[in-house]
């Protein structure tokens, strides 16, 4: 069996997942305060509410994504209960956006009182800087250069 080749329920080899054309559409994460993180991300970055679900046992989400945009969004997910401290634990990293000019992005989140994590870097054919939201959450910003 190749790499590309999973074996199915059935037992019979199959394809992987390319063939349906899968495309990531939202990463989805808890936050302690949702009026803040709304603040953060749709006063800030500038995205916009889709839609609010409540989830049942006080468990909400809202699902945010930039204006004209197909590509992924985020949701924000809270709880009206939760009284503790949310711990955002070691496995997350960051989500990446995708932007045009690094370093106006990054000018702009610093005048919005936004703490950088990583200052403005250039790798190759890219440069990037990382942010954090209101929860401590990073975001990295990402410009592709053209040589």
């Amino acid at each position: 069996m190749s790499t590309s080749e999973v074996a199915a329920p059935s037992g019979a080899s199959t394809r992987d997942l390319t063939a349906l054309k899968p495309r990531v559409m939202h990463v989805a994460y808890h936050v302690a305060d949702i009026d803040r993180a709304l603040a953060f991300y749709v006063g800030v970055l500038g995205m916009q509410e889709q839609l609010r679900l409540p989830l049942g046992k006080n468990l909400h989400e809202v699902i945010l994504g930039f204006p004209n945009s197909q590509s992924a969004g985020v949701i924000l997910m809270w709880n009206t209960e939760q009284k503790t401290q949310r711990n955002l634990g070691d496995g997350y990293s960051r989500f990446v956006l995708n932007v045009s000019d690094v370093e106006a992005a990054v000018q702009h989140l610093v005048q919005h009182g936004t703490k950088v994590v990583t200052p403005i870097t250039a790798y190759g054919g890219f440069k990037f800087a990382m942010i954090e939201d209101p929860d401590g959450y990073v975001i990295e910003l990402l410009q592709f250069v053209k040589a």
